[in-house]
């Protein structure tokens, strides 16, 4: 298995994992409609795909698969991309949730280490 494989199948693990405390905390037996879930549970899916790709490119992840500041851009613009479809934005929105994905990917582990559930 190789690298690329490794830190999609991390980014993917971190995204159902997102997505799933999505679902606890907004669950559809509460007041919002099942719409409005699967988009919630889909933005932090990308959230923990963006997190998932920084800490598979991270050299200061404990979870490092390699280290490449490449790899973890790439990724934030993917979860951006993914984010920008499921939300239907303009393409303003979609050029500026890339930019502002890619410069999330890129200091990585700076403000990642915050991001806690």
């Amino acid at each position: 298995m190789n690298t690329l494989h490794k830190a999609i199948i991390l980014a993917v693990f971190f995204a159902v994992i997102s997505a799933a405390a999505a679902l606890s905390y907004a669950a559809p037996w509460t007041d919002i409609t099942w719409r409005r879930t699967v988009l919630g549970a889909g933005s932090f899916g990308c959230f923990g795909f963006l997190l998932g790709g920084i800490y598979a490119f991270d050299p200061e992840s404990d979870l490092k698969i390699k280290s490449s500041a490449i790899g973890r851009m790439s990724f934030g613009v993917i979860a951006s991309l993914i984010l920008s479809a499921l939300w239907r934005w303009p393409l303003e929105g979609i050029a500026l949730a890339s930019l502002i994905g890619a410069v999330l990917g890129y200091f990585g582990m700076i403000w990642a280490k915050f991001a806690d559930f």
